[in-house]
């Protein structure tokens, strides 16, 4: 398991699911990733069920994060679009709206880049975030991750669009 003594990140498990169905199921999230559409309970527990924790082989990772006095689910973070030639990833996260703005996703950010450094070889990672996301502009910048970047009207929320700002980790510096 890895952990720094506060939080943990760990496989998803079966007992998982109903915080997961909850953290999915969030429409107020929605705009910050890529699900735009409710998930059941089954796409989960198969989701779990499959879970793969090769992200060579997934071209994925998600781990939950685990506040280590309670034991409690907080949260989730993923790897994504797992590119193991230029050896980066995109990461996402997500804190349950009780956790927020505690430390506990800067904590998990950090956690996961010594992880990616140190046990994938990975060289990057990378997160793209509206430029109205405040709180996760905030989180990734107290993270170590430096803005390289606008996207132009890149999100859409309702009938506009957001620019986004390209964030960036590298991990051997």
């Amino acid at each position: 398991m890895l952990t720094d003594g506060t939080i943990s990140l760990r496989a998803p498990e079966p007992n998982d699911i109903d915080d997961m169905y909850v953290w999915e199921n969030d429409a107020s999230v929605w705009t910050d990733g890529c699900v735009r559409a409710p998930m059941s309970r089954k796409a989960l527990y198969d989701y779990i069920n499959s879970y793969n924790p090769d992200p060579c082989a997934a071209g994925q990772l998600r781990l939950i994060i685990e506040l280590n006095t309670t034991e409690a689910p907080i949260g989730m973070i993923d790897l994504f679009d797992y590119d193991p030639l230029n050896r980066r990833a995109g990461v996402g996260i997500l804190l349950d709206s009780a956790h927020r703005g505690k430390g506990y996703g800067t904590a998990t950010l950090r956690l996961l880049c010594d992880y990616a450094k140190i046990h994938l070889g990975l060289h990057q990672l990378w997160a793209i975030v509206s430029r109205t996301n405040q709180p996760s502009l905030s989180l990734f910048a107290n993270a170590g991750f430096k803005s390289c970047g606008s996207l132009r009207s890149w999100i859409r929320i309702g009938e506009s669009y957001s620019d986004a700002l390209f964030y960036q980790r590298l991990l051997t510096t």
